[in-house]
């Protein structure tokens, strides 16, 4: 669903717009409203809308103005809704990337139009994400040992290795431990690991943590050293030094694409 917020300081064309729009129809849903700018921030802030209509004159900050203190802090789509048919505030307003600029009183047909287009964008965007994601993991050219093929003799050990793995990746595993609690040798588990596998222990290990940092670092409010955390790693800088070692970004760069 794609979230959109209204910042208009005249109640009865906020309300018009929230209340008659076919937001079901354009796959939409109002998830916040304003009346100035300031009041806009506040909340464009806290529900990180994929999509924001605002008025251009409005009281105690206007829209152009909110949309300069936004420009590094959302990826936002903008339509822009104004009474004033002047040239400066839509030269303003396409310099600021706002898709659409359209003067009141807006026609039905027009904020549909504007609407179906960015929504068109957002979700051709969400393909090419979704792309990304996907090549992101395979990067990692990893490929989780099938644990249910092979259970029997040697190979139960590897699997029971990869179990320890998967349930206590975020903790300080190593394969001292995971030998112990085995019963076997350290060297006989790192020779078997990499026979069967084909990978050694940390490796496997290190390609877990940043499978699972990719799906961690989807969440739109989560941080970097949030996520180094519940992969494992004490140290963000040196988990973000790892991350781009295997997947071939940093995790801030994966978050500034998605």
């Amino acid at each position: 669903m794609v979230k959109v917020v209204v910042v208009e300081d005249e109640m009865l064309t906020r309300k018009g717009l929230v209340v008659t729009t076919p937001w079901d129809e354009l796959g939409c849903k109002v998830v916040g409203e304003a009346s100035n700018g300031l009041e806009g921030i506040e909340i464009i802030s806290k529900v990180k809308p994929h999509i924001i209509i605002t008025d251009v004159r409005m009281p105690k900050m206007d829209g152009i103005k909110m949309i300069k203190e936004l420009q590094n802090k959302t990826k936002a789509e903008y339509i822009i809704i104004s009474g004033y048919d002047e040239f400066k505030y839509a030269q303003q307003a396409i310099s600021l990337g706002v898709k659409e600029y359209l003067l009141k009183p807006v026609e039905d047909g027009e904020l549909f139009n504007a609407l179906t287009k960015i929504v068109n964008s957002i979700e051709s965007k969400k393909e090419v994400y979704e792309q990304d994601v996907e090549e992101l993991e395979t990067a990692l050219d990893f490929h989780e040992y099938d644990k249910t093929s092979k259970v029997e003799g040697k190979i139960k050990y590897v699997v029971k290795a990869i179990k320890c793995i998967e349930n206590d990746y975020y903790n300080d595993v190593n394969i001292k431990d995971v030998a112990e609690k085995l019963y076997i040798t350290e060297s006989y588990l790192s020779r078997l690991f990499k026979k069967e596998t084909g990978y050694t222990f940390v490796d496997y290990l290190t390609r877990y943590r940043c499978k699972k940092a990719i799906q961690l670092l989807q969440e739109e409010n989560i941080k970097i050293y949030q996520v180094a955390e519940l992969v494992g790693f004490n140290d963000s800088r040196y988990f973000s030094s790892i991350f781009k070692k295997y997947v071939g970004i940093t995790p801030t760069q994966l978050k500034e694409q998605l």
